[in-house]
């Protein structure tokens, strides 16, 4: 698992459904989505198979890259799986929404996902990154957008800039497809 560090000591340990539910259960937590922190394909199904045999996984968020030769094959086989419901994409593994999203392809693979009824999770958002949002938004009215971590989002310094970037905000908030998770 390239994430965490295994320096980091309040995250590098076992996090699997028996010991989430352990802690979940006592909070009245009865059900719990996983969102992938791997880019390894193979994670997709290893986190499916965990969640098939633990009830407090109600499903999974995974980890494919939109525009590439096997997306399609690898997005059928996993949305067989009623426990999949989309995809985590986003400004973290070196990747970068706002270029990607101009690749061949990309845009395509985002259609998929919205044809099944799944989500994007935009990973780690910055100002640059809610603009294909906006442009999705338009051309893709039908695709469920997630924007992860939003508190953590930079806003811009610059007068015009954070205009821009509020601006951008309430414009996303107006599609009922967009959703913010706070943390």
């Amino acid at each position: 698992m390239p994430w965490p560090a295994k320096t980091d000591t309040a995250l590098y340990q076992a996090a699997l459904p028996d010991r989430y539910a352990r802690i979940a259960r006592p909070l009245g937590v009865v059900g719990a989505i996983v969102i992938e922190a791997s880019p390894l394909a193979t994670d997709n199904d290893w986190v499916l198979n965990q969640a098939a045999n633990h009830p407090i996984i109600v499903g999974m968020v995974g980890d494919l890259i939109p525009g590439t030769p096997s997306y399609q094959k690898d997005l059928e086989r996993l949305h067989a799986n009623p426990l999949f419901l989309g995809i985590r994409y986003g400004n973290l593994w070196n990747r970068d929404l706002a270029t990607d999203a101009q690749k061949p392809g990309f845009l395509s693979g985002l259609k998929m996902l919205a044809d099944r009824g799944l989500v994007l999770d935009s990973a780690n958002p910055d100002p640059v990154s809610f603009g294909p949002s906006q442009a999705w938004r338009t051309h893709l009215p039908e695709l469920r957008i997630v924007i992860d971590h939003l508190p953590t989002a930079r806003v811009p310094a610059d007068a015009a800039a954070r205009d821009e970037y509020w601006s951008l905000l309430r414009h996303l908030a107006q599609n009922k497809n967009i959703f913010v998770k706070l943390f």
